[in-house]
């Protein structure tokens, strides 16, 4: 009996150890599992990719909190309120979030990544690119330059310039005193010595042979003659060609630009015609017609119309027109010689007031606004964010999850983030500032550069 009785309490001794043993596996067995569980969980509230302190660098790859990811950029560029309070989709799971961060974070770093992991805006890289990607938008000043004319790539030869002037009776009426014929050669002697500075130039001439009358139209219609053959401009030589004719006979227009257009079809380069002329067509040909077969070969026709009627205004307005060409207006001996100047030289006006084609001061103030926008908007975000955090803090300070000594180095560090961010809005904002001034005196230089160059190159054309 003894036997039996000793048997049975070993076995049950046996028994309970065997129990306590697969107990104490089973709890062994599960904690792994609640230290992955809790792994996952830092993963979560903790990002430990995430930069706190403040660089454009660690901006630009900020992808916005979990709390915040879906702030649009509208919402959150916008100037802080006066009395903000948390959106209702934040403040409603924060706490919760921040409790799980309170179990999580060992020191204040750790406190730090997870406000940012969770309360960060995604929309710096939009701000950032905006700010850096500003350019300066003033318009470019219109200076032209009669010694530089465009050429197309690969084109080594030079542009090739014709005048056609008028040397029909007409032009021995005078205008203001002066005939015009004088008036138009001086005109046409100052305006080649500027193109021919940079083109080959001819001087195509008509209306010098023959005379009015009926019986001279035929030779006067046909007497069309280059006087001075395209090429170099010579200075003597052209102004020798230009005094060796008068002005006699008929208005054969047409003719004239069918001449040049001839003429062009030989050139290895584009043509430009330039026409003086003070009548229309008076040999029944089809000026019209004749400017735009020439245009249809890449030339242009341009019309210095000097003290026409109306009539023959209209029909000098359609064959620059036709020729893809401008026409221009002179009724005095003044407005030719302006008009010239006014396509090919600046007026010693326009050069007086050259200055006011650089951005004035208005201007420029009002660019720095635009060029601070977007920096400006990167720091009302980071105001937004600065809220946020500081509300979290508190938040953790009166429930006791942090100390007040966390609580106090948090706050600091909240307060240092934003002042690094006011210095990369500064550093943001005077980065395009200068883009503005620089630009600014680019233009002021160019043009100063070019108003000493037209004045130099009027005193060489004596005007």
């Amino acid at each position: 009996m003894k036997y039996r009785t000793f048997f049975i309490c070993t076995l049950i001794f046996i028994l309970t150890a065997c129990s306590s043993n697969n107990e104490a596996t089973q709890k062994q067995s599960s904690a792994p599992k609640k230290e992955n569980s809790d792994s996952h969980n830092k993963q979560q509230i903790i990002n430990e990719e995430i930069t706190p302190s403040v660089s454009l660098d660690s901006l630009k790859k900020m992808s916005g909190g979990t709390l915040t990811n879906d702030l649009s950029y509208e919402e959150d560029s916008g100037e802080l309120e006066t009395n903000p309070e948390l959106p209702g989709s934040i403040s409603a799971k924060l706490p919760d979030s921040l409790e799980k961060l309170s179990k999580e974070a060992k020191d204040t770093n750790d406190y730090q990544k997870g406000f940012l992991t969770l309360l960060s805006s995604p929309n710096y890289p939009t701000a950032i690119d905006k700010a850096q990607k500003y350019e300066s938008p003033f318009e470019e000043p219109y200076l032209p330059d009669p010694t530089v004319q465009k050429k197309e790539e690969n084109q080594a030869a030079p542009n090739k310039a014709i005048i056609l002037l008028d040397a029909s009776s007409s032009m021995l009426l005078e205008s203001n005193g002066e005939k015009k014929m004088t008036t138009a050669k001086n005109a046409v002697k100052s305006f080649a010595q500027t193109i021919g500075k940079d083109s080959d130039v001819s001087l195509v001439v008509y209306g010098h042979k023959g005379s009015e009358s009926d019986a001279d139209k035929q030779i006067s219609c046909t007497g069309i003659e280059e006087v001075y053959p395209m090429g170099t401009y010579d200075k003597s030589e052209f102004q020798e060609s230009v005094n060796a004719f008068e002005s006699k006979g008929w208005t054969p227009l047409a003719a004239a630009i069918e001449k040049a257009d001839k003429m062009s079809r030989s050139y290895d380069s584009a043509t430009t015609i330039y026409i003086v002329s003070d009548g229309a067509e008076t040999c029944d040909g089809d000026p019209v017609a004749a400017s735009e077969k020439l245009s249809a070969n890449g030339n242009t026709v341009n019309i210095i119309g000097f003290d026409v009627d109306a009539e023959a205004e209209n029909q000098l307005k359609e064959v620059a027109d036709a020729g893809n060409g401008e026409y221009f207006q002179a009724d005095s001996p003044d407005d030719l010689k302006q008009t010239i100047e006014y396509e090919w030289l600046p007026s010693m006006s326009d050069l007086a007031w050259a200055h006011t084609m650089a951005p004035n001061g208005w201007e420029i103030s009002d660019e720095y606004k635009k060029g601070e926008q977007a920096p400006r908007e990167m720091f009302h975000i980071s105001k937004r964010e600065a809220f946020r955090i500081d509300e979290s803090i508190k938040i953790m300070e009166e429930n006791k999850w942090i100390t007040e000594q966390q609580a106090t180095e948090l706050k600091d560090w909240n307060t240092e983030r934003r002042n690094a961010f006011y210095e990369l809005y500064q550093q943001l904002g005077e980065a395009n500032r200068d883009k503005v001034n620089t630009h600014a005196e680019q233009i002021r230089k160019d043009i100063q550069t070019w108003v000493k160059k037209m004045e130099k190159l009027k005193e060489e054309s004596g005007n």
